[in-house]
């Protein structure tokens, strides 16, 4: 993803890399360092080869970069070397500068030797340019912007660090060279990274520093002194361990923090750095002439009689003597580099050297004379707070606000005991709402069961009436079978009594013929009977053969 996006396949040139490493061929292992001929032997075939400065610099900073890790073994060193040899040579305008083998071995970490190389020239040549130059001015610039930035967001904070004498950005400056990488937890930087990454910018490092800045700014206002504000920013990014509440500050607490704004203040502050260091390039270049300014400053430190008597000026030698201890540090740290030991050769211009120490001089007193008047407004606001004491108004106001504050107890003890009060009667109707609804899921069932017990009963019923129907049909066949046999019956008699003699047996016959004709009659009677109210029922359909049967 990081390759992604920063662009590494369209950035990418096919041999460039391999090109930039043949080009010079002096050290690019560590092998070839132990072995001295090797380098003369590899030097010797080259054109006016150009010293590069750099190649110390990295390889003391080699055994530094993540030290112990097992991916930057004697390997992983020489990628590292090869690396940041080729970014070198690439950008010679840069060449090397301190916290690059970092970002160098953290895409060492993540991606191939030759990917990790076009990732750092998209992030120092596009995301950080002009971070790493000589010169540092936008890293100088964003320091400026930042303090703007800062008071605007924090302004109780700000106005602390000032009476502290501190500067916020005296600590932020390494975070920003550094993109936090060893300042942060190593969660807290990779994800910081995905965002600076994916952005394509550095305002992440704005919103971050905020973002520290509003975790702990509450501590940093209490601070008493600077040493302990110092320290306390110092050590307040190392202590970061949560990482996402971090990014999440950051990115949504400060969104408003936008790049365009960001660019609009630099643009505001540029003028401001280029033009200090033009003064500070015309000072320098006022402080030597052609004869060389190590000759007049070293022949100031080791013949001071042969200027001293130019000095007839009484307050540039009170100067010297007020300002002597500041005076000859400065003096030191001068007289003691190396560019020294290049022009003793030269001769010596005294007036000059005067008028440069009356200047310096005139500088360290201006500085002496702001820091008496700022001492003189402290002790003046001091007094003025000492004057206005107003402890028994202040203790008036303690006692009337523990009174309220008793009130608010007694207001929120009650306040409580009605929430109780009010929880019993909830948790009362709630076990009543259980009863009932316990009572109306049984009632339910019952009636679901009554339901379903009439279904039954009503399916008996149309079963009964069915068996009844056939009944019915069954006594109707039975009946008229019956009455058929019957006439059956009388007819037999009839062509009996037609045919068969008179004789007394007939009359006899006969006699004892009419009890048999008698009794199916009667039996015909009786089932008319048992089924009389099954016809009334009916509606007595049918009366004529009720009738006869």
């Amino acid at each position: 993803m990081w390759q992604a996006f920063v662009g590494v396949g369209a950035r990418k040139i096919t041999g460039y890399y391999n090109k930039l490493l043949d080009e010079r061929t002096d050290v690019l292992d560590e092998k070839d360092l132990k072995d001295q001929v090797v380098n003369e032997q590899k030097s010797s075939p080259k054109k006016d080869p150009k010293p590069e400065k750099w190649k110390g610099q990295i390889e003391k900073d080699l055994p530094r970069t993540f030290p112990g890790h097992p991916a930057l073994d004697e390997d992983g060193r020489n990628a590292l070397r090869r690396l940041l040899t080729a970014y070198a040579r690439h950008n010679p305008s840069v060449g090397y500068c301190q916290a690059m083998n970092f970002f160098a071995g953290l895409f060492l970490l993540f991606m191939p030797e030759e990917n990790a190389f076009w990732a750092l020239v998209g992030v120092i040549d596009e995301y950080f340019e002009g971070y790493y130059t000589e010169e540092m001015i936008e890293s100088q610039v964003d320091q400026l912007v930042l303090e703007d930035v800062v008071r605007e967001r924090f302004p109780k904070l700000a106005k602390h660090t000032d009476i502290l004498g501190v500067q916020v950005t005296w600590v932020t400056g390494p975070w920003f060279l550094s993109i936090f990488i060893n300042m942060l937890p190593w969660e807290s930087v990779l994800r910081v990274w995905d965002v600076i990454l994916f952005e394509g910018n550095r305002t992440m490092l704005f919103r971050t520093t905020l973002a520290l800045l509003d975790l702990y700014g509450p501590a940093l206002v209490t601070t008493k002194d600077a040493g302990d504000a110092i320290t306390l920013l110092q050590s307040l990014a190392g202590s970061t361990f949560d990482s996402s509440q971090l990014v999440l500050t950051a990115c949504m607490g400060f969104q408003s923090v936008k790049e365009m704004g960001l660019r609009e203040l630099r643009e505001k502050h540029r003028p401001e750095i280029i033009a200090a260091m033009e003064e500070r390039s015309k000072d320098r270049k006022s402080w030597k002439d052609k004869k060389g300014l190590a000759t007049k400053l070293y022949s100031f430190k080791h013949d001071p009689s042969s200027v001293c008597p130019q000095v007839d000026s009484k307050e540039g030698a009170d100067g010297l003597q007020v300002n002597g201890d500041s005076g000859s540090t400065t003096l030191g740290s001068y007289l003691t580099g190396s560019a020294l030991e290049n022009e003793l050769d030269e001769g010596i211009d005294l007036q000059d050297q005067v008028k440069w120490l009356k200047v310096e001089l005139c500088k360290l007193l201006e500085e002496k004379r702001s820091a008496e008047l700022r001492a003189e407004e402290l002790e003046t606001a001091l007094m003025e707070m000492v004057t206005q004491d107003n402890r028994r108004t202040l203790s008036a106001m303690v006692e009337k606000l523990e009174a309220e504050v008793s009130e608010f107890r007694e207001t929120f003890e009650d306040k409580q005991e009605q929430e109780k009060a009010m929880l019993e009667i909830l948790l009362r109707m709630e076990q009543e709402q259980k009863v009932t609804e316990d009572a109306r899921i049984a009632a339910e069932r019952d009636a679901a069961e009554q339901k379903y017990a009439a279904h039954l009963i009503q399916e008996k019923y149309e079963a009964v009436l069915i068996a009844l129907s056939q009944m019915e049909k069954r006594a109707v066949m039975a009946e008229t079978m019956l009455e058929a046999t019957k006439q059956y019956q009388a007819g037999q008699v009839k062509a009996i009594q037609t045919f068969a003699p008179k004789s007394p047996h007939a009359d006899l016959g006969k006699i004892n013929q009419e009890p048999n004709q008698d009794t199916p009659n009667k039996k015909v009677g009786l089932l008319s009977r048992g089924l009389g109210w099954l016809e009334k029922s009916k509606g007595k359909s049918n009366p004529t053969e009720t009738n006869e049967g």
